[in-house]
């Protein structure tokens, strides 16, 4: 079984591939998002889908570049920095991100149950 640190870079793995369906597959039925660039509390994968549909239009890619772990057993939360270059109208961007995940044991794999990601002040 992957360590909660391994799972969350292997969800920005899936992230830089830019398939929603892998990305969600990721998450709890019922979890829920604050996504980076998003001014909506999604909950359920429906309204998580909705999210990175518009995300992996700009062709999202993140190095994580600070991660701390706290495993609990069955839950875990990783909190730590992001950056994640993004491209919009043809124009490279770079995006900060602060990130909380709080994970949840499923068998012998880990999904997302919360997901708070905000911009760099």
């Amino acid at each position: 079984m992957k360590t909660p640190t391994e799972f969350v870079k292997e969800w920005m793995k899936t992230v830089c591939s830019n398939d929603v369906n892998a990305i969600i597959s990721q998450y709890k039925e019922d979890a829920v998002l604050l996504g980076t660039l998003d001014k909506k509390v999604r909950k359920g994968l429906d309204k998580i889908k909705e999210y990175f549909d518009f995300f992996v239009q700009l062709k999202p890619c993140g190095k994580i570049t600070e991660i701390i772990e706290k495993d609990y057993g069955l839950t875990a939360v990783i909190n730590g920095t992001y950056d994640f270059d993004l491209v919009e109208d043809d124009n490279q961007l770079l995006a900060p991100a602060r990130f909380t995940f709080v994970l949840e044991r499923v068998g012998i794999t880990w999904k997302i149950q919360s997901h708070h990601s905000s911009k760099q002040p």
